[in-house]
């Protein structure tokens, strides 16, 4: 989506990028705070399989929450210009959901994550303004 959004939409190449940077330094950040928490997963404490043939490092906050809740943020200013934007909050949520329902995530390390991603997210918007 993004993407095409790039091919189609010349003038979306620039916001795009900046929200994919802020993202990656947001995966970054995410995975060394999580590294620090070393919060246990569902499957390490025998709540259920390990569906995904994960390692067992620290779960809170969930990193793939963050990263596409951060995209939702940082791009939220341009879903009014550029509609298929507004697919990315539904899509972070979808995300978040599959991280639980895997057995990778407890609700709240998604939770925090979203809320994490979307700040961040968010505050980049600001500094990188529409127009």
């Amino acid at each position: 989506m993004l993407g095409s959004s790039m091919v189609f939409r010349a003038n979306a190449i620039g916001p795009v990028l900046y929200a994919l940077g802020v993202a990656t330094l947001m995966q970054i950040l995410v995975k060394r705070f999580a590294k620090l928490l070393s919060s246990r997963r569902p499957f390490a404490i025998g709540l259920c399989a390990n569906h995904l043939h994960h390692s067992d490092r620290g779960g809170m906050p969930s990193t793939h929450a963050s990263v596409m809740a951060c995209l939702a943020g940082a791009l939220f200013p341009w879903m009014v210009i550029w509609p298929e934007f507004a697919l990315l909050p539904f899509i972070a949520v979808i995300t978040a959901w599959s991280r639980v329902h895997s057995g990778a995530h407890f609700p709240s390390d998604v939770l925090a994550g979203l809320m994490l991603g979307a700040s961040v997210g968010s505050a980049a918007a600001r500094v990188f303004p529409l127009g």
